[in-house]
C-alpha cells in the first residue's frame, strides 16, 4: 500500500507541488512565530513585549494557515476524484482509498513542512536588527534558535492536512463505485448539513464578536472585534457553493456574447471550484486591510486621548527649566509628565515564567494638570503611598478599584492597592501612580515633558514667548507608534505573501485542470479566441467576488474596532493599504488564469494529420 501511495503521489507530482508549497511556507511562518516566543519565554522579563508580540502574530498566522492549507490541500486531492473513484470502480474498498490517500498527503507534510520550518528558523534570525530597534531585545543579543519551532509546525499542520484530505475524499468514498465513476468530472452534490449548520455557528460567532467593543472597552474589544474578519472568511469558505450557486443561479441569462453565457455558466455549475478561487484572494483583502487600519487606528485613539486629556495646557520639551516659567503672564500652574520603568504581576499562576507573569511597561505620575478620564474611584487617593491607578484594559487583568496589584521597580517588589480606574490608557499608559508611592520608595521619575497651564486668553501668548506646543501638536508628535512598526509591518507582508502565493496557486491548479474542458468546448465550435475571452472573463468576474467578499469581510472589523477605540468618529481606515489590496486581488485571477488558459486554447485544437501519399498508377 505504502508503495502504491508513494507512486501515486510521483505520479501527480504537479498537482502536489502546489500544496507542498503552501505547507511549506506556512510552517516557516510558524516556526518564525515559534522562534520569537521561545526567544521571549527565554529572555525573562527583559523580552516580556515580544512574547505578547509573537503571540499575536502567532494567532493570526494560525487562523491563516488553517484555511489556505485546508483549502490547498482539499483542492489537490479533489482534482483526483476520478483516480479514486477508479480504484473504486475496480475493487478498492472505502478503508484502503482512506488509507491511500491518508499515506500519500502524509509522506507530502512531512517531506514539506521540516523543510519549511527550518528555513523559517534559519531566516529568523534576519529579524535581529529589527527586534534590537524596536527595544524587544537587548543590544548585542539575538533570536534563540531551537528544535522546538519545527516540532510546533508539525504539530500544527499534519492535523489540518490529515483532516482536509479525509474531506477531500468524502464524497467520493460515500458512493458507490459505480455512482463514483458516473459522477467522475463533475462537482459533488449540494452542500451538507452539517457544513451549513457549521457555517450558521462561525457566521454568528463572527458578527457577534464585531459587538465585542459594547462589552468590553478598548483594545481588546477592538481585537476582538478584529477577529470577525477571519471568522467571516471562513463562513465564505463553509458556505461559498451555496452563496453563489443561489446568486448567480437567480441572474438572468445574458443577451450577449456566446463567452459572456459560457462564462456565467462554469461559475453557476462550478461553484466550489469557484469558492476555492475566491476565499484565499478575499482573505488577503480583508486580512491586510484589517491589520493595518487596526494599527492606524490604535494610534489615532491614542492621539485623541493625549490632545483631550492635556485640554488646558501647552507644552514644553522636558529639558525646559520648569521654575522661571512660573511667573510668566497667563501661566496657572506649572509642573512636569513624569514615568519611570516597571515591571506589572499579571499572572500569579505563570511566576515562574517571568516573561508571561510580568509585564514591562512604563507607570506614569499623576499630576493634576492631565485627565486620564476617571471611570471608577478616585484620582485624589494616589496621594497615599502603596497606590495606583489603572486604566480599563489593565483592570481586566488585574482587577478594578480595590484589587491589589504586584509592581517590581528594579529589584524592589511592592505590592499596591488599586484606587481609581480611567479610560485613557492608550495616551497615558496602563498605570499611574502619585506622588506619595514615589517618595515612599525613593524611585526616580523620568520627565517626559513641561505642562504650562492657562487660559483660553492667554494660550497663544504663552505658547509664542515659550514656543510650547498645543495638545493637538504635542500629541501628533508623542504619538508616532512605538518602534515595533517596522517589525509588526514585516511580519505582515510576509503573512499576505503567503497568502498571495497559495491564492495565485490555487488559481494556476484550477484552471490547469481545465484541458479536458476546453477541448470538449472546442469539439462543438468554440475557438480558441472564444475560449480565452471566456476565462479572462471568469477570472475577472472571481477577482470582483473575491473583492466584494473581502470587503463585506472587513467591513464589520474595521467598524466594530473603531467604535471600540474612537466612538462614533470617522473610521481610520488605511485607505491606500485598502487600495492596493483590492487592485492586486482584481489583477492577481487575470495574470494567472489568463496565459494558461490561453496554453489550454492552444493544446485543445486538433492536431492536423497529414494523409499519407496516394500511389498513382
Amino acid at each position: 500500500m505504502g508503495r502504491l501511495a508513494l507512486g501515486g503521489a510521483w505520479a501527480h507530482r504537479g498537482s502536489l507541488a502546489g500544496s507542498a508549497l503552501a505547507l511549506a511556507v506556512a510552517a516557516a511562518l510558524l516556526a518564525v512565530s515559534g522562534v520569537l516566543i521561545q526567544t521571549g519565554l527565554s529572555g525573562g522579563t527583559a523580552t516580556g513585549m515580544l512574547t505578547a508580540l509573537a503571540g499575536s502574530f502567532g494567532g493570526t498566522v494560525m487562523m491563516a494557515t488553517l484555511m489556505v492549507v485546508a483549502s490547498t490541500v482539499a483542492l489537490a486531492l479533489r482534482g483526483r476524484q476520478e483516480d479514486f473513484a477508479l480504484l473504486r470502480a475496480v475493487g478498492a474498498t472505502r478503508r484502503q482509498v482512506r488509507t491511500l490517500v491518508a499515506i500519500e498527503i502524509m509522506a507530502l507534510a512531512l517531506l514539506a513542512t521540516p523543510v519549511g520550518a527550518l528555513a523559517g528558523v534559519a531566516a529568523s534570525v534576519l529579524l535581529d536588527p529589527l527586534l534590537i530597534t524596536a527595544g524587544l531585545l537587548p543590544t548585542g543579543s539575538g533570536v534563540v534558535l531551537g528544535a522546538a519551532p519545527v516540532l510546533g509546525a508539525l504539530l500544527v499542520l499534519l492535523p489540518v492536512t490529515a483532516l482536509a484530505a479525509m474531506v477531500a475524499t468524502r464524497e467520493t468514498l460515500r458512493s458507490s463505485p459505480t455512482q463514483a465513476v458516473r459522477r467522475r468530472g463533475i462537482e459533488s452534490g449540494p452542500v451538507g448539513r452539517a457544513r451549513i449548520i457549521t457555517g450558521i455557528v462561525v457566521g454568528t460567532a463572527g458578527l457577534a464578536s464585531t459587538l465585542s467593543p459594547l462589552f468590553f472597552p478598548g483594545t481588546l474589544g477592538a481585537a476582538s472585534a478584529g477577529i470577525s474578519a477571519f471568522l467571516l472568511i471562513g463562513v465564505a469558505a463553509l458556505l461559498g457553493p451555496l452563496l453563489f450557486s443561489g446568486v448567480l443561479g437567480g441572474l438572468p441569462a445574458p443577451a450577449g456574447p456566446a463567452t459572456q453565457q459560457v462564462a456565467l455558466s462554469n461559475l453557476r455549475g462550478f461553484s466550489r471550484r469557484l469558492t476555492s478561487a475566491v476565499v484565499p484572494l478575499a482573505l488577503v483583502l480583508a486580512a491586510g486591510a484589517v491589520q493595518t487600519s487596526l494599527d492606524r487606528t490604535v494610534l489615532e485613539a491614542a492621539r485623541i486621548q493625549v490632545a483631550e486629556g492635556l485640554d488646558g495646557n501647552v507644552v514644553l520639551p522636558a529639558q525646559v527649566d520648569p521654575i522661571p516659567l512660573r511667573t510668566l503672564p497667563g501661566v496657572a500652574e506649572v509642573s512636569s509628565l513624569r514615568s519611570v520603568a516597571a515591571e506589572v504581576l499579571t499572572d500569579e499562576d505563570l511566576a515562574q515564567f517571568d516573561s508571561l507573569a510580568w509585564t514591562p511597561t512604563r507607570i506614569g505620575v499623576f499630576a493634576d494638570q492631565f485627565d486620564p478620564g476617571v471611570v471608577d474611584g478616585s484620582l485624589d487617593s494616589l496621594e497615599g503611598a502603596g497606590t495606583i491607578a489603572v486604566s480599563q484594559d489593565a483592570a481586566l487583568e488585574t482587577g478594578g478599584v480595590g484589587s491589589r496589584v504586584t509592581v517590581r521597580f528594579g529589584a524592589m517588589e511592592t505590592t499596591t492597592t488599586v484606587v481609581a480606574v480611567y479610560e485613557r490608557g492608550l495616551g497615558f499608559g496602563d498605570h499611574l501612580t502619585g506622588q506619595g508611592t514615589i517618595d515612599a520608595l525613593d524611585l526616580s521619575p523620568v520627565d517626559e515633558a513641561v505642562l504650562l497651564r492657562t487660559d483660553s486668553s492667554h494660550e497663544a501668548s504663552v505658547a509664542t514667548a515659550t514656543g510650547a506646543r498645543t495638545p493637538a501638536q504635542y500629541a501628533t508628535d508623542a504619538v508616532e507608534g512605538d518602534g515595533t512598526a517596522g517589525l509588526s509591518a514585516v511580519l505582515l507582508l510576509a503573512l499576505l505573501s503567503f497568502v498571495v502565493i497559495a491564492a495565485a496557486n490555487t488559481l494556476l491548479m484550477i484552471t490547469a485542470r481545465r484541458r479536458e474542458e476546453f477541448r470538449m468546448l472546442h469539439r462543438i465550435g468554440a475557438t480558441g479566441g472564444t475560449l480565452v475571452r471566456m476565462s479572462a472573463l471568469e477570472a475577472l468576474l472571481t477577482g470582483i467576488a473575491a473583492w466584494m467578499i473581502g470587503t463585506v469581510a472587513a467591513l464589520p472589523a474595521l467598524l466594530g474596532s473603531n467604535l471600540g477605540l474612537l466612538g462614533l468618529r470617522a473610521p481610520a481606515i488605511d485607505l491606500v493599504t485598502y487600495g492596493a489590496l483590492s487592485v492586486l486581488v482584481l489583477v492577481l485571477p487575470l495574470v494567472t488564469m489568463v496565459p494558461v488558459a490561453w496554453s489550454l486554447a492552444r493544446l485543445a485544437r486538433p492536431r492536423r494529420i497529414l494523409a499519407p501519399p496516394t500511389e498513382v498508377f
